[in-house]
């Protein structure tokens, strides 16, 4: 009978694993994991299920629980066409004692069913009597003749101690792989405040950001502000300045609760600082550029759908401290601005953002 010939040939094969007769059963924890494409084979609870019904016994315990652990999976081979169940053991540790392979080039995958659930069940108690299912039964059981139960059989003899299984598959719920989480991305349209980046007390101006964020690692944010004001000041006939600058940062930090987020982000700001004003004979025009390293935290809430509101606040801090001044016509000089060592930014923006 092919079963009776794969139990003995487990049995054969685990017979180095031997266990004191009066030891007790082991306890065991299984595993069983469902390839890409084997997703209509048996699933790790009906499996499970299965061998405790041979054993006719509660089997499997949780893995921190299990004396040996059993490793399963099964796929299809799309080189040899057929499909195959792969079986590990491991012992106390997580020492490897052994593997076996089980190949069937049926159509249909649940066609392995019974030799996997013998296999498994002989792994977990070798000494077992094992029931069989009713269409895998010997030809006594199917004539009726005197076999224990209505249509079921017994292996015609325990096998003996020293082949023992030594697994148990670890209980981790080993459903297909959940798909991961998409890429959330989302731009906004900002207005713009600063201290200590232009002449005077305050700066404004209006930006734009464009965010992405990964399934898992730090989010990218990249962006710019052009300062809508081009004609900063101090005195008639000093200098104007105008300032415009990209930026890119990297978001390591991001917490959601609910519809709001809280991130976190370090960056540089690459632009350009124009000054002009009067000179004699003629008007000059400087223009500087700015290299800013930045730290900012933003807050995000979703309104209606993908609509969502922000605020930010963070500090940008320039690689050069410029002093800009002019003379006048007697030669006097005159300090018109020095670029602050740190400046103050505040943002409020309104963009979208998907999913």
């Amino acid at each position: 009978m092919r079963s009776a010939a794969l139990a003995l040939l487990v049995g054969a094969a685990l017979g180095t694993f031997a266990r004191p007769a009066d030891a007790g059963p082991r306890t065991s924890s299984l595993a069983w994991v469902r390839m890409p494409g084997a997703e209509a084979c048996v699933d790790a609870r009906t499996l499970a299920l299965a061998v405790e019904r041979r054993l006719g016994r509660v089997a499997f315990v949780p893995p921190t629980l299990g004396e040996v652990a059993i490793e399963g999976r099964i796929e299809r081979s799309q080189e040899a066409g057929v499909w195959r169940a792969t079986i590990r053991v491991f012992g106390a540790g997580g020492t490897a004692i052994g593997s076996r392979e089980i190949e069937a080039d049926q159509v249909d995958c649940r066609a392995i069913d019974d030799q996997l659930e013998l296999v498994i069940a002989l792994l977990v108690d070798p000494d077992a009597a094992l029931v069989l299912p009713r269409d895998a039964g010997s030809p006594a059981a199917s004539a009726g003749g005197g076999a224990p139960g209505a249509g079921a059989a017994v292996l015609p003899a325990p096998l003996p101690p020293a082949a023992q299984a030594a697994a148990a598959l670890p209980a981790c719920p080993p459903a297909p792989a959940a798909p991961s989480a998409p890429w959330r991305v989302g731009g906004a349209v900002e207005a713009v405040g600063g201290l200590g980046l232009l002449p005077g007390p305050a700066s404004v101006g209006v930006g734009v950001r464009a965010r992405a964020m990964p399934p898992r690692g730090p989010g990218f944010e990249l962006g710019g502000v052009l300062w809508a004001s081009p004609d900063v000041r101090e005195a008639p006939g000093s200098p104007a300045f105008s300032l415009a600058y990209a930026r890119l940062s990297v978001c390591p930090i991001e917490v959601v609760r609910g519809g709001t987020a809280l991130s976190g982000c370090a960056g540089a700001m690459l632009g350009s600082l124009r000054v002009e004003g009067p000179a004699v004979p003629s008007r000059f025009r400087h223009e500087r550029l700015v290299f800013d390293l930045s730290l900012d935290t933003r807050a995000r809430r979703r309104l209606v759908g993908p609509l969502f509101g922000a605020l930010g606040l963070g500090i940008a801090v320039p690689t050069v401290q410029d002093v800009y001044f002019y003379t006048d016509a007697s030669g006097a000089r005159h300090d018109i601005f020095e670029v602050s060592p740190v400046s103050a930014l505040l943002d409020l923006g309104l963009g979208l953002e998907l999913p």
